[in-house]
């Protein structure tokens, strides 16, 4: 069964701070240090962590290798392979991060025989052009690796939807991608809560599968001993400020795909995972009031 498997993990990220600091989170979120989450002690109220995160697993042992690709390339990148690693672990998933475009087309033939299952490229901002994510993809089905280009990276789903289109955001075959998702339990956050006895407040809260970042459990968390009806922030104001307060590192550039900003359509899917969960019916995306204040 899938569960028994250890799959094996490596990570390519570009040059750019921001692709250095979302793969970081990815990968900090997977090892679960002590320190992985300090969000609560940064709030103006100062808490102390809560140890909301104590209960889940560490992959840390998966992780065969972490590498930083891009550095000293030329103006002009005619053979993407001469730049990338000589000599690749073996590995089930890679996780590529943010890297020059000109390597990212050198990919598909790059892991080429190499036992790759699936390739998750995680866009922010303009990483990777509309043009080129078709190119690479198609190049990923040509190979016959599965691949999946989530933007949002928590949009990442087993479901088909507007954020997972085959041909554009994933393979035709995505099974490898699903026990992706179902080992590692991240992508489209899924939640679980108990309520109080009227049904007004949240007294408990699970999370089944998490953003990439870890953000659900401190969203999660901000919602325990809150009235989800009334109160002085309503339910979508208190998601919204803890989805900021985390903080969701996405950019709040307009996205000419998703014709709004990244950061806006993850507090989007998180609002809506957990309104879903409620039992209260989900809104659309043009409803969406971010808080960028208390």
């Amino acid at each position: 069964m899938m569960n028994e498997k250890n799959f094996k993990l490596g990570v390519f990220h570009g040059t750019n701070p921001d692709t250095e600091m979302l793969a970081q989170k990815f990968v900090g979120n997977l090892v679960n240090s002590k320190d992985f989450c300090k969000a609560c002690e940064t709030l103006e109220i100062n808490l102390k962590c809560d140890n909301c995160r104590e209960h889940l697993k560490s992959h840390a042992n998966l992780i065969y290798f972490y590498e930083r690709l891009g550095e000293n390339l030329p103006d002009f990148i005619e053979e993407p392979e001469e730049f990338l690693p000589k000599n690749l672990p073996n590995v089930d998933f890679l996780l590529v991060v943010g890297i020059h475009q000109d390597l990212l087309s050198g990919i598909p033939d790059y892991l080429k025989n190499k036992g790759i299952k699936a390739v998750i490229v995680p866009i922010e901002g303009k990483w990777v052009p509309p043009g080129l994510q078709t190119q690479v993809l198609k190049s990923f089905e040509i190979n016959g690796i599965q691949a999946a280009f989530p933007k949002p990276f928590c949009a990442l789903s087993k479901e088909l939807n507007e954020y997972n289109k085959i041909g554009f955001n994933i393979t035709e075959d995505r099974n490898y991608i699903n026990d992706f998702i179902d080992y590692f339990k991240i992508g489209e956050p899924i939640l679980s809560f108990l309520l109080s006895k009227d049904g007004k407040s949240i007294e408990d809260a699970c999370v089944l599968q998490t953003a990439p970042c870890g953000s659900t459990f401190y969203i999660a968390h901000q919602l325990l001993a809150k009235n989800i009806e009334n109160g002085e922030l309503s339910l979508n104001e208190r998601i919204s400020k803890a989805h900021h307060s985390y903080p969701c590192n996405a950019s709040m550039d307009q996205d000419s795909i998703l014709k709004d900003s990244i950061l806006h359509v993850g507090g989007y899917i998180i609002r809506n995972a957990i309104r879903h969960e409620l039992n209260i019916e989900e809104q659309e995306r043009k409803t969406l009031k971010y808080l960028i204040k208390a």
